[in-house]
C-alpha cells in the first residue's frame, strides 16, 4: 500500500505549463511542457498534417487544425491546468532581418488571439536545427539542410552555422532530383558544401541522395554525402532552443537525455495521434523560471520573440570533447551516474542524434573490455574475485552495456520495409462528357475547370513560291498598205513575227493606199510605228528584216529594219499561299509548350490538366510580306489563345475504379498514382460542355492494409517477415531496412508497429 506523504513533508516547487507550436510545410507539431525547479520534462504532443501545405491553407482551415492538434496534445495535462504561454516555430521564409514578416506577424496574431495563445517567442526551424547540430558536433556546420515531405522540398545552404541562402519547391520527378534542380539557382557561392543532411526523411531518401547523379553544372568541391537527421529532428531543436532561450543551460548529453520522443514529434511520418510516452527525463539546469524574458502582450514584430536584440545562433558555444580513454575507475563513474532504468518502454521511441552517438561509444567501450578480457587470465580474475570481488565488474559493465544495446536496437530502431509490387495494367475506353457538374461515373460526367491562356509568338518559314519577271522587248516596224484605199491600224493592234511572236502597236496608224497601174506595176503605201513584245523575254529580241503578218488583213504587212532589243526574263522566289497557311498551322504548335506550362500554373496541385486542348485560336495575326512579294521568308506576329480543362486527382481515381470495376476483383484496387488518360475527338456542345472519347489506362495493385501488417510481422526475423509478405498476391520481393545495424546482432525488426514503416514500389 502506497502511502500519500505528509503534509510537512511535501516538496514546495512551482510549476509553469509551456506549449511549443511549430509550423511546417506539410504540418503542425503541438508540445506541452512543464518547467519546475529548473527542471523541463515532456508531457504531451501530437501532429497534424495539411491537406497540401501551410502556405495554402485557408485561416478557418489552418486555425482548425492548429486547434485540433493543441486540443489532441493537452488532454496529457494535469487537471484544471490550461496552457496559454506560446513559443512558435516558424519557417525561415517567415522571418527577415531576425523580424517575423508583417503577413505572417498577422496571421500568428490572429491564430493567438482565436485560440486563446499568449506568444513569448519564436525559432526558425531551420536555425534551431543548425543550432542542435553544432551542440551535437562541437564546431560550426557546412553543409546543404534538406527539409522533404510528401509534396514540397526546402533546401538550406549553411555555411560555419549561418543559412546563407534558402528556397523550397514542389516535388517534381523526386526529392533528389528537385534540390538538384533548386541548388541551379543558388547564388549564394561558388562553392557548394558535399555533405547534405536530410530531416523528415527516412533511408529510401537518404540512399536515394547518395545514388543521386548530380548535374556537372552544380559547384560541389566533392561527391556529395548524404546523411538522415531523426524523424522530425526539428521539433526537438525547436524544444531544445527554446529551453536554452528561457534561461536553462543545456548540459553536454542533455539533449539525449531528453525522451526520445520529446525530440522527434510524431511516428514516422504517419497521419495519426502520437501517443505520449509512459516516462518523461528532464533538462537538469540551475536557473529558474524568472530568468525567462518576458515581452510586452502585444505581438509586434519588434516584440515578438524571445529576447529583445538577441540571437541564440550568434550566441558563441563552448566546443565539448569526447574523452578518447576511458580507465576502469572513469568507467565505473559513468556507470554509476547512467540514470535509472524506466518502468516501461514506449511503443513509439523516435531515435534522437545522439543515441546513435552513445551507440558508438558503448560499442568503442565495449571493444576495449573485451580487449581487457582477453589480456586477463582466469586465474588473475578468480584471484580479483576472492580479494573483493572487483574484478567481477568488468562482465557486469559487458552484460550491462549489452542489455542496453538489446533495448535500443529492438525498441528504438526503425525499419523500412519495401514491397515490390508487380502492377497489372488495364483499360477501357469510354465517351465522356467533362462539364462545370459535379463528378457522376454513372453518368460518364466528370467535373472540369475550363481554364484558358492567351500566348504571343513569332514564326517564320522560307519561301516557296516561283515567278517569272523581266521586260519587254521594242522596236519600230514599217507597215505596208497594197490596197486601192488607205488603212488604219488602231492601237494595240496585233502583229506577228515569221517566227510566231506576237507585238502590238504602241499607237494607231493610217497608211496610205497604193500607187501605180497595172502595167507599170503598184507600188504600196508606207509608214512606220513603234512595237512592243506581247511577252517577256530574250526570244523577243528579233534581228532586222523580219516579217510581221497583221492580224485580220491580207492586203497589208509590216517588216522592222533594225533589230528589236531590250527583251529579258528571270525567275524569282515569292510568298505563296502555302506559305502562308503553313504560318498560321505552325504558331499554335510553336506555342503549345509553353500554353501548357502557363495553364498548369493556373491549376491547383491537387488537380491534373487534360493533355490536350479544347480550342486553340489565332486572335491576332500579322504578316511582313503579303502573297506573290518577292521574299526568301515569310514572318508573322500573332497571339493564340488556347483552352484547356483540368479535373480533379481523386475524380480520375473514383471514375477509374467505376470504369474498370468489372476488370478489378475485390482485393485489387487502381493505383492512384499510375492513372493515364489518352484523350480523343473532343468536341464542344451547345452547353459549353465538352464531350470526348477517352482511354483509362489504370495499374491494378492489392489493397493492402499497411497499419495490419506492420502489426503482424513486428518483432518477426527478417527470414520469417519475408516469408509472411512474399505471400501477399503480386509482391515479387522485399526489401527490409534498418536505421542502425549492431554486428552480431540478428536481424529482427523492431518490436513496435508504429516503428515499421511498409511502403509499395509498383514496377510496370
Amino acid at each position: 500500500m502506497k502511502l500519500p506523504l505528509l503534509p510537512f513533508l511535501e516538496k514546495k516547487e512551482s510549476r509553469e505549463y509551456f506549449l511549443a507550436l511549430v509550423l511546417r510545410n506539410e504540418k503542425v507539431n503541438a508540445v506541452f511542457f512543464e518547467e519546475s525547479l529548473g527542471k523541463v520534462s515532456v508531457l504531451g504532443k501530437h501532429s497534424e498534417y495539411f491537406e497540401n501545405s501551410i502556405e495554402q491553407v485557408s485561416l478557418e482551415e489552418l486555425l482548425g487544425i492548429l486547434d485540433k492538434a493543441i486540443s489532441t496534445a493537452e488532454q496529457s495535462l494535469p487537471e484544471n491546468v490550461e496552457t496559454v504561454k506560446t513559443i512558435f516555430g516558424v519557417k525561415g521564409s517567415w522571418v527577415e532581418d531576425n523580424k517575423i514578416k508583417k503577413d505572417y506577424l498577422l496571421k500568428l496574431k490572429r491564430i493567438s488571439d482565436e485560440l486563446g495563445l499568449v506568444p513569448i517567442g519564436f525559432l526558425v526551424a531551420f536555425e534551431a536545427i543548425v543550432h542542435l547540430l553544432q551542440k551535437e558536433e562541437g564546431a560550426p556546420v557546412t553543409a546543404i539542410l534538406v527539409e522533404t515531405g510528401e509534396k514540397y522540398v526546402s533546401v538550406a545552404h549553411i555555411k560555419a552555422g549561418k543559412i546563407i541562402e534558402s528556397k523550397t519547391s514542389e516535388i517534381i520527378e523526386s526529392p533528389a532530383q528537385t534540390v538538384d534542380n533548386l541548388l541551379k539557382h543558388f547564388s549564394s557561392s561558388e562553392i557548394l558544401p558535399s555533405r547534405i543532411i536530410i530531416f523528415n526523411g527516412d533511408e529510401d531518401e537518404s540512399q536515394e541522395f547518395i545514388n543521386h547523379r548530380w548535374s556537372k553544372s552544380l559547384p560541389f568541391l566533392h561527391l556529395p554525402q548524404a546523411t538522415t537527421l531523426p524523424f522530425e529532428f526539428d521539433s526537438g531543436a525547436v524544444l531544445f532552443g527554446a529551453a536554452q532561450q528561457m534561461g536553462f543551460e543545456v548540459l553536454e548529453d542533455g539533449i539525449s537525455e531528453i525522451p526520445p520522443d520529446s525530440l522527434a514529434l510524431g511516428g514516422a511520418g504517419k497521419k495519426e495521434e502520437i501517443q505520449k510516452t509512459e516516462g518523461k527525463k528532464e533538462l537538469e539546469d540551475e536557473a529558474v523560471t524568472d530568468k525567462i524574458k518576458k515581452i510586452p502582450d502585444e505581438t509586434s514584430a519588434e516584440y515578438f520573440g524571445f529576447a529583445e536584440g538577441k540571437d541564440i545562433l550568434k550566441e558563441p558555444l563552448p566546443k565539448e570533447k569526447i574523452p578518447q580513454d576511458i580507465g576502469q575507475k572513469e568507467l565505473k563513474e559513468k556507470i554509476e551516474d547512467l540514470p535509472a532504468a524506466r518502468p516501461g518502454i514506449p511503443e513509439e521511441l523516435p531515435l534522437p542524434l545522439n543515441a546513435l552517438m552513445i551507440l558508438d561509444g558503448l560499442k568503442s567501450v565495449s571493444e576495449k573490455l573485451l580487449n581487457i578480457l582477453k589480456k586477463l587470465s582466469t586465474e588473475k580474475l578468480a584471484t580479483g574475485i576472492l580479494r573483493g570481488g572487483k574484478g567481477i565488474i568488468i562482465p557486469a559493465v559487458l552484460i550491462f552495456l549489452i542489455f542496453i544495446l538489446a533495448i535500443v536496437y529492438l525498441f528504438t530502431n526503425k525499419a523500412s520495409v519495401v514491397l515490390n509490387i508487380d502492377g497489372k495494367t488495364t483499360d477501357k475506353t469510354q465517351n465522356v462528357t467533362f462539364s462545370q457538374k459535379p463528378t457522376d461515373p454513372l453518368k460518364n460526367i466528370i467535373q472540369g475547370e475550363f481554364v484558358s491562356v492567351s500566348e504571343d509568338g513569332t514564326i517564320s518559314t522560307q519561301s516557296t513560291g516561283k515567278k517569272e519577271v523581266g521586260t519587254n522587248a521594242k522596236g519600230t516596224v514599217t507597215v505596208f498598205n497594197n490596197a486601192p484605199s488607205s488603212q488604219t491600224l488602231s492601237k494595240e493592234t496585233t502583229i506577228t513575227s515569221s517566227n510566231g511572236l506576237d507585238f502590238t502597236l504602241d499607237k494607231s496608224v493610217t497608211v496610205s493606199s497604193a500607187s501605180g497601174d497595172i502595167f507599170s506595176g503598184t507600188t504600196p503605201g508606207k509608214t512606220s510605228v513603234s512595237a512592243t513584245a506581247k511577252q517577256i523575254g530574250q526570244e523577243y529580241n528579233l534581228p532586222s528584216n523580219t516579217k510581221f503578218s497583221i492580224l485580220g488583213s491580207t492586203t497589208m504587212a509590216a517588216k522592222n529594219d533594225n533589230p528589236f532589243s531590250g527583251g529579258t526574263k528571270k525567275e524569282i522566289t515569292v510568298v505563296s499561299k502555302d506559305d502562308i497557311a503553313k504560318l498560321l498551322e505552325d504558331l499554335p504548335k510553336n506555342l503549345e509548350q509553353k500554353a501548357k506550362d502557363d495553364l498548369s500554373k493556373k491549376v491547383s496541385d491537387d488537380k491534373v490538366l487534360l493533355p490536350v486542348f479544347i480550342s486553340r485560336t489565332i486572335s491576332k495575326k500579322d504578316f511582313d510580306k503579303d502573297t506573290g512579294d518577292e521574299a526568301k521568308q515569310v514572318t508573322l506576329k500573332g497571339s493564340v489563345n488556347f483552352g484547356g480543362i483540368a479535373y480533379k486527382k481523386s475524380d480520375s481515381t473514383s471514375f477509374a475504379n467505376e470504369l474498370l470495376k468489372t476488370s478489378i476483383s475485390a482485393d485489387l484496387t487502381v493505383d492512384p498514382n499510375n492513372i493515364k488518360i489518352k484523350v480523343k475527338d473532343i468536341k464542344e456542345n451547345k452547353n459549353k460542355e465538352v464531350n470526348t472519347n477517352i482511354t483509362i489506362v489504370g495499374t491494378l495493385v492489392p489493397k493492402i492494409d499497411e497499419e495490419k501488417l506492420s502489426k503482424q510481422i513486428s518483432g518477426k526475423s527478417f527470414k520469417k517477415a519475408e516469408e509472411i509478405l512474399e505471400r501477399l498476391p503480386q509482391v515479387s520481393g522485399v526489401d527490409i531496412n534498418l536505421s542502425f545495424n549492431i554486428p552480431f546482432f540478428p536481424k529482427r525488426l523492431p518490436f513496435s508497429s508504429k516503428n515499421v514503416k511498409i511502403t509499395t514500389k509498383i514496377n510496370g
